[in-house]
């Protein structure tokens, strides 16, 4: 066995170890939506009075519920 060749033994690295690493779209998904509702809200105390009663006319509920969860300062459908 001297004229033998050695014995090479190739140890490789664990890989990376799967998917990881994917929570932070879901924050920065939570961010983006937290940021774009307050430009809406601050947009809206910008605007002028019919502005904001015609986005608060699309945004009530519908009839039967709208007596009783309808803010004062939205005015009633005619």
């Amino acid at each position: 066995m001297d004229g033998s060749r050695p014995v090479i033994i190739i140890k490789k690295k664990g890989g990376h170890g799967g998917h990881h690493g994917g929570a932070w779209k879901v924050a920065y998904a939570d961010f983006v939506t937290a940021m774009m509702a307050l430009f809406i809200v601050l947009w809206l105390l910008n605007t002028n009075k019919p502005v904001r009663e015609a986005v608060a006319i699309s945004k009530t509920p519908p009839a039967p519920l709208a007596r009783s969860v309808r803010p004062r300062w939205v005015p009633q459908r005619p």
